[in-house]
């Protein structure tokens, strides 16, 4: 779905250590670090908050590590969720 140039950008709800937060445009971070196709679960997180940084979101260093958590946690959903909708034929079974 192509996106105007005035599309009010969507916050999403996550569990962040003992708290939840609303982060803007959480979607295309995943999209766009999934793009890069890191494997290392350190630089994924370390990419993913600064590209929800980058949407605009405030994080203050003293919850960058709750933040980085529930990121990642967040984003082995998308991922999973991306090879569930792929189905077998993506993931090398047979059809």
């Amino acid at each position: 779905m192509a996106r105007s140039c005035c599309a009010k950008p969507v916050a999403r709800i996550i569990k962040v250590a003992d708290f939840e937060a609303g982060v803007v445009g959480l979607e295309d971070a995943f999209w766009n670090v999934a793009r890069k196709g890191l494997e290392d679960e350190n630089r994924l997180r370390e990419e993913l908050l600064s590209a929800i940084r980058g949407s605009g979101n405030y994080v203050s260093r003293s919850r960058e590590s709750d933040y980085k958590e529930a990121l990642l946690r967040e984003y082995k959903k998308f991922q999973a969720a991306l090879h569930e909708k792929a189905g077998p034929s993506a993931t090398g079974g047979s059809t």
